[in-house]
């Protein structure tokens, strides 16, 4: 930096006064105070050359490119379109979890047949939809249903509330199979007991349906009431997925209250229980 010295000096040397040059301070894209020394015919020509600097500036800010509309709307359409895929994603590979968990850890392969999106807020996504499913080596494909939660800035989805065995254009209602529906029964009182500690559990089922899942499996929905003796009663649901090839069942879960859990939540944080 040229100082106020050197440029006396320099005058001095030349025998002709030239110009001498203070400080020129710029703090944050602000032109604060300038300070200088020069003749009267030096302050012109670098005052016209100050603004014509500032003038070009703002003539560059003036014609920078503006963004179209219409790029706005492609760049808006790019940005649903990425989320869906990863959404997508997120829900499938949340519904194979789900779907093997419940099934007793056994493997799963699914397909997507409708997944329905709808916006809730800013970040939450409600997914609903149906699909099919094959459990291990079966060639049966077995309908189901399921609603979650997508996260859309984590790209998470919460635990799927999941219906196994619907009716797809293939099932029959069958008459009940007296020997399944106390094994179920039995079923049921025992995970009750289990989960509120062992005491004196009665179920009463009510309406019990049996439909064919595919040519393997059938599905089971009963209706009834659970009975706590002192601690009082409460209306329960029962699902259930029988495999008649291995005499097996490969999924019974209740509900109490008749509602089902929300689809933000594992079993263990609702009253439900799964076997």
């Amino acid at each position: 930096m040229l100082s106020a010295n050197n440029n006396r000096r320099d005058a001095a040397a030349s025998g002709s006064e030239g110009p001498r040059i203070g400080a020129f301070r710029v703090d944050r894209g602000m032109i604060r105070t300038v300070r200088t020394h020069a003749p009267r015919r030096f302050r012109r020509s670098l005052g016209w050359g100050l603004a014509a600097t500032l003038c070009l500036g703002a003539g560059a800010i003036s014609a920078a490119p503006q963004t179209s509309g219409t790029e706005i709307t492609a760049h808006a359409r790019t940005a649903v379109a990425m989320e869906r895929e990863t959404l997508d994603g997120v829900v499938a590979a949340s519904l194979v979890g789900a779907l093997s968990e419940q099934l007793g850890g056994r493997a799963v392969k699914i397909r997507l047949k409708q997944v329905d999106v709808q916006t809730t807020s800013l970040r939450d996504r409600l997914v609903s939809g149906q699909g099919e499913m094959q459990i291990e080596a079966s060639e049966d494909w077995i309908g189901f249903r399921f609603s979650t939660l997508y996260d859309a800035i984590f790209e998470s989805a919460g635990y799927p509330e999941l219906s196994i065995g619907t009716v797809g254009p293939g099932g029959r209602t069958l008459p009940n199979d007296s020997k399944l529906v106390r094994e179920l029964d039995d079923r049921v009182v025992g995970m009750l007991g289990e989960e509120f500690g062992y005491q004196q559990v009665r179920l009463q089922l009510d309406r019990i349906d049996t439909v064919e899942a595919g040519a393997r499996y059938l599905r089971i929905d009963a209706q009834g009431i659970a009975d706590f003796g002192l601690d009082g009663t409460a209306p329960t649901r029962v699902e259930a997925l029988y495999d008649r090839e291995q005499n097996a069942w490969l999924r019974v879960t209740y509900t109490l209250d008749g509602t089902p859990p929300p689809a933000s939540m594992p079993p263990s944080a609702t009253p439900v229980g799964s076997r």
